[in-house]
């Protein structure tokens, strides 16, 4: 199953988390501490999170650790390994899970 998901989806203009389902605070949770871990090593080409594949809905029985990179487009690309999950993240650059050091010229 490949998820593609659009971050700013979730949040309101002020970059608030909106009004979400049950289902879609899990799923939010889950792809917020994607992005935070990954803006926080952006200089590394694949991280190893800290998350575990289940923790992306109710009933899941996975075990995997998810893995993921961000790409040339800051897109975050991640995927379990240990089953077929997968997904895309756009659009999280500057939210407040953007954790990357900004460098003033």
């Amino acid at each position: 199953m490949t998820l593609r998901t659009n971050f700013r989806h979730f949040l309101d203009e002020e970059g608030k988390v909106l009004a979400l389902t049950e289902q879609a605070k899990i799923v939010f949770k889950f792809l917020s501490k994607i992005v935070l871990s990954v803006s926080e090593n952006i200089e590394h080409p694949l991280i190893q999170l800290d998350v575990k594949c289940n923790t992306r809905a109710t009933a899941l029985t996975c075990e995997g650790s998810i893995e993921a990179t961000c790409s040339a487009f800051d897109t975050i690309d991640w995927h379990c390994d240990s089953c077929e999950a997968s997904g895309t993240i756009s659009n999280w650059y500057g939210s407040q899970w953007d954790r990357q050091a900004r460098i003033l010229h």
